[in-house]
């Protein structure tokens, strides 16, 4: 008789516990802290290889704002006499917003243009930009999922992608947030004076296939 009254009383405490553990793990999931965490360090290559482009040389770029721009340098390549510079920024607790990072942190700072989303079937989103004499490719290598260009397609990304077992034991040994909010942000650009910004485009979009496919799987470790 015991046994039956203390039944539904067990089954309605654990009920009310495995309701509280999944609402705890939702808010961290879908609503993480803001804070920072100590991301692990590390440092951009002095060289990345580029198919079909000649490589001439790089150079670590001044970090300003700490907070969210652990590391940063600039690469410079050229291919048939036309000249690519790629600036790559590693990201930590960012939103993944390439707009607004782009005028926070490059020389598109007053730039009044916006992106225009363009997509690849092997790399994910970017940006194009065109300003002055000059064509710009920006965008964000995820840690998982494909490249993005907004804070949403981010956040889809988190909240797609980043729900895994070393992420979640990552969480619970409080080394940071179930989601990997770390960017590798690449903005590549190419002069116009010897190219259409139609020409420029496929240029560049080529060449950020082959960046995304080098840096993708060499994502550094959290």
């Amino acid at each position: 008789m015991a046994i039956t009254y203390w039944k539904p009383v067990r089954n309605s405490l654990l009920a009310v516990t495995f309701a509280g553990v999944l609402l705890v793990a939702g808010k961290v999931f879908f609503y993480p802290s803001t804070s920072n965490y100590s991301a692990t360090q590390f440092e951009l290559p002095e060289s990345v290889p580029l198919a079909e482009w000649k490589p001439i040389e790089s150079a670590p770029l001044e970090i300003i704002d700490t907070s969210e721009i652990k590391a940063a340098r600039k690469y410079e390549y050229q291919k048939n006499s036309i000249p690519l510079e790629i600036e790559m920024r590693y990201a930590v607790n960012t939103i993944g917003d390439v707009e607004g990072m782009m005028k926070g942190h490059t020389i598109l700072k007053s730039s009044p243009g916006k992106l225009a989303l363009a997509s690849t079937q092997r790399a994910g989103f970017h940006g194009i930009l065109q300003q002055q004499n000059r064509l710009y490719l920006s965008s964000c290598i995820n840690p998982r999922g494909g490249a993005t260009v907004t804070s949403e397609q981010f956040r889809y990304n988190r909240n797609t992608r980043d729900w895994q077992p070393n992420r979640i034991l990552f969480w619970l040994l409080g080394r940071g947030n179930i989601q990997d909010r770390r960017c590798l942000w690449t903005q590549m650009s190419v002069p116009l004076d010897k190219t259409t910004p139609e020409d420029a485009q496929k240029i560049l979009e080529n060449a950020w296939v082959s960046w995304y496919g080098w840096w993708q799987p060499r994502f550094p470790e959290p």
